[in-house]
């Protein structure tokens, strides 16, 4: 489904990735893991377009497509979302506001189905729809988030650190809602360090050490 080649990059003149390569199936969960520094959050990026590869030979393929060169507005379209481990909801809108403007790129009826569905999925996200994110607690905020890339209703997730900040009653609802959409052969790449909330979910680890592969 996902195919990672060769990929070598970083920010500015810093190198962090160096021939970087790996392969995703579909309903796979897959777990990058390694030091900080190691490169987890940088392969993230750049699967999403966020940072572009600096070789000709770096690559990246979905669903047999390159995508290497399309813009990040393109990657939703292609059903791929990001959801970056901070800055991750709009602040000062309300939760239902939130999903709102997920959402807004599709039309009006479409929009509002699609965040029923998110409500459907995350029923803990329309008891607290009228709130803003100020009053959430860590944990409430990151399955926000997840409800907000949640409502592309994508085949690929990319998710940095969701387990940030969250407590044990809204992990175990994260870990569940991967779980069950694992189920549905929905394709996820995760940075985390708590490795045990998804010690029954992962199916395949990559470690990274010094923007390389550990073998």
């Amino acid at each position: 489904m996902l195919k990672v080649e060769h990929i070598t990059t970083g920010y500015g003149k810093k190198q962090v990735l160096t021939d970087v390569s790996f392969e995703v199936g579909k309903g796979d969960v897959v777990l990058l893991t390694g030091g900080n520094g190691s490169g987890k959050s940088t392969v993230l990026k750049t699967i999403y377009g966020l940072l572009k590869p600096w070789t000709p030979e770096g690559k990246i393929v979905f669903e047999g497509r390159d995508i290497t060169a399309l813009p990040t507005s393109g990657m939703i379209q292609q059903g791929i979302v990001y959801m970056p481990q901070k800055k991750n909801v709009f602040e000062e809108f309300t939760v239902e506001e939130n999903l709102l403007a997920s959402a807004t790129i599709y039309p009006k009826t479409e929009a509002k189905e699609r965040i029923q569905k998110v409500f459907e999925i995350l029923p803990v996200l329309k008891k607290l729809r009228k709130r803003t994110p100020f009053h959430l607690s860590g944990g409430e905020k990151q399955i926000l988030a997840f409800g907000n890339a949640l409502a592309h209703s994508p085949k690929l997730f990319l998710l940095d650190e969701p387990f940030a900040g969250v407590d044990a009653e809204n992990s175990e609802i994260l870990r569940k809602c991967v779980h069950d959409l694992q189920k549905k052969n929905i394709t996820f790449v995760v940075v985390e360090h708590k490795r045990i909330l998804l010690e029954n979910v992962v199916n395949k680890v990559i470690e990274l050490e010094l923007g390389k592969i550990k073998q």
